[in-house]
């Protein structure tokens, strides 16, 4: 049933996730910055990313049948006190996508925030124009919370977001097989 894993990235792996920060539709709906990103620059990204794990999570998804490195998925300020962290997800090998390993990426994510970090609300912002996006994290139990009027600018125009979260209660309801858990 497992078809990924999620794992610890390594700056060899810069070499593959630069080109996918340059991606058009990855830099509208992750980056949400129009600049392009240098292999030296998101190597420092990933650096950063590996020896700070206080405050941002960052996964590799990895295909189990193949090994490839498909996409990120990301816990961002995290916030021990309030037990809060956004979420973030993007799969950049586009013969990847559509395949269900979004969605399984985003659960066990959401499991690990919840279960191992102790967080009780995790939250996403996701543009209203990815309807994809928007789709999946309703199936896995995001509820809408409501909008963030014109909050970005991509390509000459604002751009609303959409505030989704998921309380780990709710989780619970949802997924109550405990094998998940562990």
């Amino acid at each position: 049933m497992d078809k990924i894993k999620l794992r610890a990235l390594s700056l060899e792996d810069a070499k593959i996730t630069y080109k996918w920060q340059n991606l058009d539709n990855i830099k509208k709906y992750y980056s949400g910055h129009p600049f392009p990103v240098s292999y030296e620059k998101e190597k420092q990204w990933i650096e950063k990313s590996i020896l700070s794990n206080t405050s941002n999570i960052v996964f590799g998804i990895e295909r189990l049948d193949n090994c490839k490195l498909i996409g990120l998925s990301l816990l961002n300020n995290i916030n021990l006190i309030h037990r809060v962290a956004e979420f973030a997800i993007f799969i950049g090998d586009i013969n990847s996508v559509g395949k269900g390993y979004a969605k399984e990426a985003t659960i066990k994510t959401v499991i690990f925030g919840f279960n191992k970090l102790g967080l009780n609300r995790i939250f996403l912002r996701v543009s209203i124009d990815n309807s994809p996006a928007i789709n999946l994290y309703k199936k896995v139990g995001f509820i809408s919370e409501g909008i963030l009027r014109e909050c970005f600018y991509i390509d000459g125009k604002f751009i609303d977001k959409e505030v989704m979260s998921m309380l780990k209660k709710e989780f619970e309801k949802i997924y109550k097989s405990p094998e998940l858990w562990n």
